[in-house]
C-alpha cells in the first residue's frame, strides 16, 4: 500500500476545517493533495497547496497523546526560536495537524552533495542548535515545568537495550548473547543516567533536520524526554544514515564540548570525559537505531531501512573500541558479523 492509499477519505473535511480555524482560505481547495513519504512513522502527512500558499496537514489516527505532545513542542520550541515549524491549527478529535511547511529537503540530502567544508559548516550550525536545546532552551522547560513526565532515566535506557535484544537478535539476527551483556548494558544506562537532564530531542538525526530558505529546522520532536544531551549528540554525529569521518566527527565534538562549556552547561568537565561519556552515548544510541532498522525493514516491512544496518554496526564497533571497556559488546557484534556474512538477501 502506498502513502497516496492511506489518506483518509474524509481528507477534504478535516483540511478544510483546519484551514478555516487557522485563518488560511486560500487551502479550502478541491484539489487533489499530496501525500509526503514519513520516513519510518506510521503518521500520514499531506502537503496543501491554493492561492499560492502550502502547508503540511499531519495525520495521526486516534490522536491521543504523541500528537499533543508534538504540539505542545513545537510551540515551545519555536517561541524560542529553535526552528520548529509553526503550528497553524490542532484538532485532536480529528488527529490533525496544520502546519508550516518545510519543504523536502533533508540535512541528509544536502550532505549528499556537500564538499567537505560545505558539510562542516551544516554540522557546526547543527552543533549550535544542540548548544540552545542544552542551554536555553533547557532553562525555560525547567521553568515552564515541560516534560517533567518525560525522564530519559536508567529504565528507559534499558528499556532501549532490552528493544535492542527483542528486534535486532530475537527478530533479524539471533545470536548467542555474551554473559557479560547485562553488566556492561547496566553500565552503559548507569552513566548516562548520572547525567545532568537538559532537553532531549532524542532522534536528532540527519533526516530530522531540514533546510528552509538557509535555515536548519526541526522535525519528529514529539518523543523529547529530559535526559542525556550527549545523546542527542551521538544522534548527531554517529549517524549511520550519514557515517561521519573520524578526524572531523573529534573536531565538531570538541567544538560542541568548548561552546557548552562557554554557556554554563559543562562548567569544569575536563575533555577527555566529555569524550569517554560521548563514546558511551554512542554505543547507547547505535543499539537502538539497530534495533529500529531491524523493526522498520522486518516487522514494518520497510525494507529500505535494513540498509543502514552495516553502517550502524561499523559506528557501534568503533564505539566499543573507543570506550575500551565492553568485551562483551564486542563479542556481541563479532557473532552478529559472522552470522550476516552468510544471510546477504536481509539486506546487508
Amino acid at each position: 500500500m502506498n502513502v497516496a492509499d492511506r489518506l483518509p477519505a474524509d481528507l477534504a473535511r478535516v483540511s478544510n476545517r483546519l484551514a478555516v480555524e487557522a485563518g488560511i482560505p486560500e487551502l479550502v481547495s478541491r484539489a487533489a493533495p499530496v501525500p509526503i513519504a514519513g520516513g519510518g512513522s506510521d503518521r500520514l502527512f499531506v502537503r496543501l497547496s491554493g492561492g499560492g500558499r502550502t502547508a503540511v496537514l499531519l495525520f495521526q489516527p486516534g490522536g491521543g497523546g504523541e500528537l499533543g505532545s508534538y504540539v505542545e513542542i513545537a510551540r515551545f520550541l519555536r517561541r524560542l526560536g529553535v526552528g520548529a515549524p509553526d503550528v497553524y491549527a490542532f484538532n485532536r478529535e480529528d488527529g490533525a495537524v496544520l502546519m508550516e511547511d518545510l519543504g523536502d529537503v533533508h540535512l541528509e540530502d544536502a550532505l549528499e552533495t556537500a564538499s567537505p567544508n560545505e558539510a562542516l559548516s551544516y554540522y557546526r550550525r547543527a552543533i549550535d542548535v544542540l548548544v540552545e536545546l542544552e542551554t536555553s532552551v533547557t532553562d525555560a522547560m525547567v521553568r515552564e515545568e515541560l516534560l517533567r513526565e518525560k525522564r530519559f532515566d536508567l529504565a528507559t535506557l534499558l528499556g532501549e537495550t532490552d528493544y535492542f535484544l527483542r528486534e535486532f537478535i530475537e527478530g533479524y539476527c539471533p545470536v548467542d548473547i555474551p554473559s557479560a551483556w547485562e553488566r556492561e548494558r547496566r553500565m552503559l544506562a548507569e552513566m548516562l543516567a548520572d547525567e545532568e537532564p537538559v532537553f532531549m530531542h532524542r532522534d536528532f538525526q540527519s533526516r530530522n533536520i531540514m533546510l528552509r530558505e538557509g535555515r536548519l529546522r526541526l522535525i519528529d520532536f514529539q518523543t523529547a524526554h529530559r535526559g542525556p544531551g550527549l545523546y542527542d549528540a551521538a544522534s548527531l554525529l554517529k549517524d549511520p544514515y550519514h557515517p561521519l569521518p573520524s578526524a572531523m566527527r573529534r573536531l565538531l565534538l570538541g567544538e560542541l564540548h568548548a561552546k557548552l562549556v562557554a554557556r554554563g552547561a559543562r562548567e569544569g568537565e575536563e575533555r577527555s570525559a566529555f569524550e569517554e561519556k560521548f563514546a558511551f552515548a554512542g554505543i547507547q544510541r547505535n543499539l537502538q537505531a539497530l534495533a529500529a532498522f531491524a523493526k522498520l525493514g522486518i516487522r514494518k516491512g520497510k525494507q529500505g531501512f535494513l540498509a543502514s544496518i552495516p553502517r550502524g554496526l561499523d559506528l557501534l564497533e568503533e564505539g566499543i573500541t573507543e570506550a575500551g571497556c565492553f568485551p562483551g559488546l564486542e563479542q556481541l557484534v563479532h557473532s552478529v558479523r559472522e552470522r550476516l556474512r552468510d544471510r546477504p538477501e536481509k539486506g546487508t
